[in-house]
């Protein structure tokens, strides 16, 4: 489950893995891995679509998974990976309620991943059945540096079934994969795309004062993503840059809308202490009137702030602020329209 290129820093999926127990089954050695965390949040207003805005405040159980794990090697060329669970989904833009009506839905606890692996040779594997994308941040919330995903994540794909294959050249690591759509964020929902396939593809190298990623997402009758990534550890902070250009194939190109879209986002994670951080996230987009970020038309910006304390290497307490604010009035707060949003969060989690 560990992003290759995200932007999000995946530390809390390190510790959790690092503290992941084994489990010998069938002369296996498989790995159980997990977590949950729970959280308050407290909002000024939410996006319009969720209708009129009238709770400023709730808590919520922000992930419950469980997982299991077999590598892929020499000695046994087949493996797995498959995550049981149900997790929250919210963004700078909107709770987790509206954002499930509008996007996606990931209330019921079922498998969120879900694949296969087969490594025929030293290098070379094929990764087959439910995927996540390989860019941006993961779904679940105890694997990225902040409580709410932000905009840019709401212009890619979640996750699919389908194939990859991935090769480790040394110098870079590339992938290509195909799905048939009609996974979250693909299929379904106000603003999603009925597709009927899609091809990614993408490479990833480590240029010794960068890493860099270079990935294309191609659907039929849909949308074409472009994502450069990069990130760099200063040592006093870890630095990441991602930049996406989308466009839109004609049908799936609002009427009398743009076809187009890009976003940046830049993460700052200083690292105060072994067990304290303060991951900061700095989004802009350009949306136009495209319906690529759930964002309404025309720019948005967001500043999001997670001072974060672990005080055991699977265990973490979080708080978040984190302001938006729109070109339009796309925010609701009790009847009125307002152009921004301030979000106030708590989470305290444990991992397995």
């Amino acid at each position: 489950m560990k992003r290759l290129m995200g932007l999000a820093a995946a530390g809390l999926l390190a510790a959790g893995v690092a503290n992941a127990g084994t489990l010998t089954v069938a002369n296996s050695d498989i790995t159980l891995y997990g977590g949950v965390s729970a959280g308050y949040q407290y909002l000024t207003s939410d996006l319009t679509a969720g209708g009129t805005f009238t709770a400023n405040d709730y808590f919520s159980v922000n992930n419950f998974i469980i997982g299991l794990k077999k590598d892929a090697d020499a000695n046994s060329p087949i493996g797995f990976n498959a995550a049981f669970g149900n997790f929250t989904v919210p963004t700078v833009f909107a709770r987790n309620s509206v954002v499930n009506a509008a996007l996606l839905n990931t209330g019921n606890f079922v498998p969120w991943l879900a694949y296969v692996t087969i490594a025929p040779v030293e290098g070379l594997s094929v990764d087959a059945g439910l995927l996540w994308n390989k860019f941006g941040e993961a779904p679940i919330t105890i694997l990225n540096s902040h409580i709410n995903r932000g905009i840019l994540f709401t212009g890619h794909p979640v996750l699919y079934a389908g194939a990859r294959v991935n090769y480790d050249a040394g110098v870079a690591k590339v992938y290509v994969g195909y799905n048939q759509g009609g996974g979250l964020r693909q299929g379904s929902g106000t603003f999603d795309y009925g597709i009927s396939d899609a091809i990614e593809a993408g490479v990833m190298s480590d240029l010794g004062a960068a890493k860099v990623g270079l990935h294309v997402y191609d659907e039929s009758q849909g949308r074409n993503i472009y994502v450069l990534c990069a990130k760099t550890d200063l040592g006093a902070a870890k630095v990441g840059v991602e930049f996406d250009y989308t466009t839109l194939d004609d049908a799936a190109k609002p009427a009398g809308g743009d076809d187009s879209a890009y976003g940046v986002a830049l993460n700052i994670d200083p690292v105060v202490s072994n067990t304290v951080s303060v991951p900061i996230r700095i989004e802009y987009v350009d949306n136009k009137s495209s319906n690529v970020y759930l964002t309404g038309q025309d720019t948005t910006y967001s500043v999001t702030i997670t001072p974060t304390y672990k005080p055991t290497g699977n265990t973490f307490v979080r708080a978040e602020i984190a302001y938006t604010a729109a070109d339009q009035e796309i925010f609701n707060d009790a009847g009125s329209s307002k152009d921004n949003r301030t979000y106030l969060g708590f989470e305290a989690g444990f991992l397995f």
